[in-house]
This record gives structure tokens, sequence and C-alpha cells, in this order.
């Protein structure tokens, strides 16, 4: 039976967080068998704040406020303005079609696509201050058509907006030639608001360094600009690399365990532990690499600064933080180390309760052994697209338009 993920019609935060949890269960780096999440997140937020894992390219943080700007012109009915730049989001599709642009939301699905970049790019444009802090998805065309000057009228049109945003192009969205590349202006523009909003964290440092990102980098703490941070981006680097190697290890054995108990239970012909077994050999030939790190890092200190951020994170999530790092300072291989194959196998369990593979034969059915288990990057793979877009718009100077 195929499984359905639903939701009501909630705030747009509420609702951005579901689609980007429907995105996760396709992205191996980040599946949360462990429910780690919030810890995960914690790094990620404080590194990157606004970005996520639904982001294809910086251009949108000004594509999705033109189409609402471009669908008041004319419009001071809330229900047609929202229809009008859903339109228009629409259109955009075709017209990147056309250009040859890739990598762009409803790239596979067409003008079709059930979640449009509003929605993918909502948080951030609060985050940055593009739209108002306070301006809910739902509510923004109401408030746009509640007793404001139309555009003829006065500057004031889209107080929703900063006043300070680039005009859209004529004609827009038809009209649109540039697709996803910004121009100088437009990338000054992103950079300064990025800047002015995000001071002190690791986004702005990269996106205000002379140093690009490296186009193939694979985790924030191999590159370059971010290991050019000091001071607390410096700090929240640090977390992220260590807690992404204990949290990677503690993956792969969940996902050994879950080989052997498969085997067990379906006398499987093939050898489903190769797999599995490989990576965590692979995973403790990097450790001793890695113990400088994990000797150096004060994951206390790591977790106080979480749960200062995040009420929400107990004492269990806690508890099994401590559990990995132990279990990776252990003189034990982890496929060795019982107490910590009872920790993993407890914490499934306590996560996914009846849905638990250890206790779900049609689950544990379903299971496939992972060709790979991914280490967390904390967004990198969208930060550095969106960082890479306007560095490359800010080498355009002089050109008002790409």
């Amino acid at each position: 039976m195929t499984s359905l993920i639903s939701w009501l019609d909630a705030s747009t935060e509420e609702n951005s967080k579901m689609r980007e949890l429907v995105k996760l269960f396709g992205t191996p780096e980040t599946t949360d068998d462990l429910g780690m999440g919030q810890l995960r997140d914690a790094i990620s937020n404080s590194l990157f704040p606004g970005t996520s894992v639904l982001h294809l390219g910086a251009r949108y943080m000004l594509l999705v406020p033109w189409a609402y700007q471009t669908a008041h012109r004319g419009s001071r009915n809330p229900d047609e303005l929202r229809k009008r730049a859903e339109q228009s989001e629409r259109q955009l599709i075709g017209r990147f079609k056309e250009l040859g642009e890739t990598g762009y939301i409803g790239g596979v699905a067409g003008m079709n696509v059930q979640q449009l970049p509003s929605a993918a790019y909502w948080s951030a444009l609060r985050r940055y201050g593009i739209v108002n802090p306070e301006t809910d998805r739902s509510a923004v065309a109401q408030l746009m058509c509640a007793d404001t000057p139309s555009p003829e009228e006065g500057e004031n049109a889209y107080y929703v907006w900063d006043p300070s945003l680039p005009n859209p192009p004529d004609g827009f969205p038809q009209s649109e030639e540039n697709g996803l590349t910004l121009s100088h202006d437009e990338a000054r523009w992103l950079q300064e608001r990025i800047l002015t909003t995000c001071a002190g964290t690791m986004l702005a440092h990269v996106v205000g360094s002379a140093i690009s990102p490296e186009p193939k980098s694979w985790a924030p703490w191999v590159d370059p600009a971010c290991r050019s941070a000091g001071d607390e981006p410096a700090q929240w680097l640090k977390d992220a690399e260590a807690f992404s190697f204990i949290h990677n290890g503690a993956t792969i054995l969940y996902q050994h365990l879950i080989a052997e108990l498969s085997e067990k239970t379906f006398s499987n012909e093939a050898d489903t532990l190769e797999p599995t077994r490989d990576l965590l050999e692979a995973w403790e030939e990097r450790r001793d690499s890695m113990r400088e790190l994990l000797v150096n890092w004060d994951a206390e200190d790591y977790l106080g600064r979480a749960k200062t951020m995040n009420k929400g994170i107990n004492s269990n999530t806690a508890d099994f933080a401590r559990a990995m790092l132990a279990a990776a300072f252990s003189a034990e291989k982890l496929i060795d180390n019982a107490n910590f194959r009872t920790a993993v196998e407890t914490r499934e369990k306590l996560m996914k309760k009846s849905n638990s593979r250890f206790r779900n034969e049609r689950r544990l059915r379903a299971w496939q052994p992972p060709a790979q288990v991914a280490s967390l990057t904390f967004r990198w793979t969208q930060v550095r697209r969106n960082v890479l877009d306007i560095h490359a718009g800010l080498a355009r100077e002089g050109q008002a338009n790409a």
C-alpha cells in the first residue's frame, strides 16, 4: 500500500517544514532514522540561517517577490492577486525551459508542480527581511491589498516588501531573460540583505568573502571559504564536522544491525551484511584521523548551545549524542561494541515505535542494503549554489542586467 502524507492548510512555516520533511525522505544524507534532526538543524540554522534543502538558486529570492508585485498591478482583490502570483511562478517554469535553464523548481514536474518557489523560499525571504518577517505567505496577498496605494499612487505600494527591492523587469515574467543568473546589482542587493540580517554567521562570512566556495566541495569544513572563518562560525563548523562523523558511524551501525536482523529473519541468499560491513570498515579507517578533532571538541558546550536554540531537545536525544561520541572514542570497533549496538536499537525503537524495523516485519522486508550512508553536510549543497550564484553576479560589475 502506498504511503501518503497530507496536511491541513496551516501556517506557511508549518507547511514549509512538512514539505522539507517530504524531501528529506528522499535525501540519504539527511534521513533521520535515529531521531537526531533537532541537533542537526541547530547546526544548520546557526551556520546557514534561512536556508533549506529545497533551495535551487539565489535568484528565486527576487523572482518570488516580483511575482507578487507584478500580480498586484491592477488588482486589489487578494484572491485574484494570489492566483496571479501563482500563475506567474508557474509561467517562470515554462520560461526557464525555453531559456535552457537547468536545476530549477518544476524542471521535472513542469508547470503543474505542486510546490511553488514561494513555498520553498518563504522562510528565507522572512529571515533576510526581503518580506516583512511577520508576514506569513498565506496572508501576504491580503496585506498587500489592505488599504495600500496602487503602484500609480505612491512609492509605498508594496510596503510588505523591502522598499529597496530591485524592480522587476518590464513584462515580467514573460519577458524574463536571465533565468537564475543574477546581475551585478541583484547580487549586490542580496549580499547586503544577508550581511545585514545574518551578521556573525557562516552564511554572512562566505557571502561577504572574497573567496568563493569550491564548486565541488562536499562539506563546509573542507571548503577554504568556510575554513577561513573565525569566532562563532568557526565553532559551529567544528561542531558540524564532529557531529557529522559520529552521527555517520551510528547510522551505518544501525543499517548493519538491520542487515543482521534481515538475514536472520528471512534467510537471504545474498550476502546482505557485506555492504554495511564494508561501510563500517571505511568509517573505522577514518577514526584515527578524526581523533584529534573529537578530543578537542567540547560536546557539552555544543549540546548546551543547541538546547538554548531549541528547548524541545530532550535528555534522551542529548544522551544518545553522548553515546555516539563515547563509541567513537572507544577502543572497540562499532560492530563489536555491545553497549552501543544496544543503544542504537533502543534509540530507533524509541523514535519509530511500531514502525521500527526491529519490530515491524513489513518494514524490515522492504529494507534494502544501502550502497552508501552519506554524512550530514548541513545543507551545504544548497548553500554552496546560492553563494556561488551571488559571487558570480558580483563579478559582473558594471552590468545592471546579466
